[in-house]
């Protein structure tokens, strides 16, 4: 079992999957127009399947070079995958505060209420 596992074509077929899960997603979305928007989830995919290139490297005896390359493609999507992500704060213009200021202040002020029941009303 463990041969199994550290056998450099499971990789090679986990990555087929990747790669099938990807056509699939993108298909269903271009037919049905919902699902996940195609440039993060694809971020997404690159950034785990590099991390599984450099997996496959190091299972096969790939040189430093070549596994170090494959660590900074995951990180590179990564860093895009999560840049897609991040929430903006949102902007306030000026002329929207001024506006929300100047409606405020033409509204009528109440006119004050008539002395209820049981109140006193010095002079």
């Amino acid at each position: 079992m463990s041969a199994f596992v550290v056998d450099p074509q499971l990789i090679d077929w986990i990555l087929i999957l990747v790669a099938l899960e990807a056509i699939g997603v993108l298909s269903l979305r271009s037919l049905t127009r919902r699902g996940p928007p195609p440039v993060g989830f694809l971020c997404n995919l690159l950034a785990g399947a590099a991390l599984l290139l450099a997996l496959r490297g190091a299972l096969a005896g790939a040189s430093a070079l070549i596994i170090a390359a494959s660590l900074a493609a995951a990180f590179v999507a990564h860093l895009a995958d999560l840049a897609l992500r991040w929430e903006k704060a949102p902007r306030v213009s000026q002329s929207t505060i001024g506006k929300v200021t100047a409606s405020a202040q033409a509204r009528p002020k109440a006119a004050p209420s008539a002395p209820t029941r049981g109140s006193r009303v010095r002079a």
